[in-house]
């Protein structure tokens, strides 16, 4: 199976989640029932248990990285919008709530996000109580204890990463059981995340290690760091742009990764060759599911298209704006469909898709223009669609693509983006070098608009060009924070409070734990 990830090892660790309390009431109180013989008491007990243990919280990243957090990442922003077409998918208007920033403490997938984050770090916190007084010498484990428990502390420390970019201030803990937490400081969170970091960083594998892919390395860990470093100044008040550079470097200068030789390379359904993607969740249509990006972004008519079994949801749709950032000679643009559909069939022979409801009867075409937000008699063909991860024909409901959390690309930009704010906001000669490399691959040889100049590169044109590279890759609501464009108004979204930059708390978590203090502003 590729992506190295053992069928039975995944089936373990399924059932050790079944059995394992793993500190979730240390932020929500559950009742639990046991079902089975087999307890955390007695499960580490062998190699393949073990094993199972250790891989069971990569596994839940699976679960939980696209479908919900990637919707917080993404709807509230300039980028991504679920809108309800001929009057489906409203959902009790979650999706309008997240785009127009009036989302409320009872929002449903604000509370999901949270549980999600905090039993990510309690399955972290279980495996490390469980191995770290435990001797393992015996079991002729393919990877050594002390790397195992420093994986499990960086990826608690991505899991704490996510829950300081949504939720701000919220608990620190790193122990099993720990009843209603007080709430920390965000910056306090912050130090102990980089601490996590550098404490373990140098127990960890790398790239062309035994078991090294879609795993935390030192070359991801320093991604994760870089990425901290760079939205210090917001998560902690203190700018950190020489650490930022630094962590940069280590990733250039190692030698592992280099940028791919096409801008989509790093998207497709084999993207575990990418030389450029550093650390990936893995994902297989078969045996890791959970990534659905096709079926949310292809409009139900497209199934024949793509010889899909189902029928697509057609749920998300870019807004107007955000596709007006792709000129027609950057080939970064065919991450999009727009214009009339058509698909060769079986015999080579050009057909058209059929459009449903406003379009039935008529060729679907697809239009950059969003009518209505809400649109209750139409809009089937509003908005371009994303088709940016490789979408493969005869596909399911899942993808086998990996889904892509750092690549050097971005490292780069981070780099670049840091030494222009170093710069007071000017771009430097190597800050233009260092974007000019990803960029140059999105056009044609030779042509004038593949590269920036000092004075092209303005810090608001290189958030337009991180729209372009980044497009649906979960980084577009910290962008907008750090660039302090977050709050402006955009289509139908009027202009929304600096408060919006931050998540509740949810209700029903503060009706748990009373000690949780809400954000400022709900």
């Amino acid at each position: 199976m590729k992506k190295n990830m053992h069928t039975f090892y995944r089936k373990m660790a399924l059932a050790l989640l079944l059995v394992s309390t793993l500190g979730i009431n240390a932020c929500q109180e559950l009742d639990e029932n046991v079902y089975s013989e087999i307890t955390t008491a007695n499960f580490y007990e062998t190699k393949d248990q073990v094993m199972a243990a250790y891989l069971l919280p990569y596994g839940y990243m699976q679960e939980v990285v696209y479908d919900i957090h990637w919707s917080l990442a993404t709807f509230p922003t300039d980028e991504a919008v679920a809108t309800v077409k001929n009057g489906q998918g409203y959902e009790n208007g979650r999706w309008i709530q997240f785009h127009q920033h009036t989302w409320t403490t009872s929002l449903d997938f604000i509370l999901w996000e949270w549980f999600n984050v905090m039993r990510g770090i309690g399955f972290c916190n279980q495996f490390i109580a469980e191995i770290e007084s435990r001797d393992l010498s015996a079991m002729d484990l393919p990877l050594s204890k002390e790397q195992m428990l420093a994986e499990m502390k960086l990826l608690r420390a991505q899991f704490y990463y996510f829950a300081i970019d949504m939720f701000g201030n919220v608990p620190i803990v790193t122990t099993v059981g720990e009843a209603n937490p007080t709430t920390r400081p965000r910056a306090e969170v912050f130090a102990f995340i980089e601490s996590e970091i550098l404490a373990n960083i140098n127990l960890l594998g790398e790239k062309g290690d035994h078991g090294w892919y879609g795993h935390f390395t030192k070359t991801a860990a320093h991604a994760l760091l870089a990425r901290l470093y760079i939205n210090a100044e917001v998560f902690a008040g203190t700018p950190r742009w020489d650490d930022a550079i630094a962590s940069c470097d280590y990733i250039i200068n190692s030698g592992h990764y280099t940028l791919d030789a096409t801008w989509d390379a790093p998207f497709k359904v084999r993207n575990e060759n990418s030389q450029e993607n550093i650390l990936v969740v893995p994902y297989d249509y078969n045996y890791a599911t959970g990534f659905n990006m096709g079926m949310q972004n292809l409009p139900g008519a497209m199934r024949d298209a793509y010889g899909i079994p189902g029928w697509p949801w057609g749920k998300t749709v870019t807004q107007e704006s955000f596709f007006r950032l792709f000129k027609e000679n950057d080939l970064r643009i065919n991450q999009w469909l727009v214009g009339p559909q058509s698909y060769l069939d079986a015999s080579g022979n050009q057909q058209p898709v059929w459009g449903w409801w406003d379009q039935d009867g008529e060729q679907l075409v697809i239009r950059p223009q969003i009518a209505l937000l809400n649109n209750p008699n139409g809009g089937y063909g509003d908005g371009v669609r994303n088709i940016k991860y490789e979408i493969e024909r005869g596909m399911q409901d899942n993808m086998s693509n990996d889904f892509v959390m750092y690549r050097l690309s971005e490292i780069l930009f981070l780099k670049a983006e840091a030494l222009m704010r170093k710069n007071g906001g000017t771009a430097t000669q190597e800050a233009v070098t260092l974007i000019n490399q990803v960029r140059r691959r999105a056009f044609a040889p030779g042509d004038p608009d593949a590269t920036y100049t000092t004075a092209t590169l303005t810090l608001n044109e290189l958030l337009n060009e991180r729209g372009r590279e980044f497009a649906y890759e979960m980084k577009r609501r910290e962008d907008l924070i750090r660039f302090g464009k977050f709050g402006e108004p955009w289509w139908e979204k009027p202009a929304s409070a600096k408060t919006r930059e931050l998540y509740p708390i949810p209700m029903q978590i503060r009706v748990a734990n009373p000690l949780l203090e809400q954000n400022p502003g709900y």
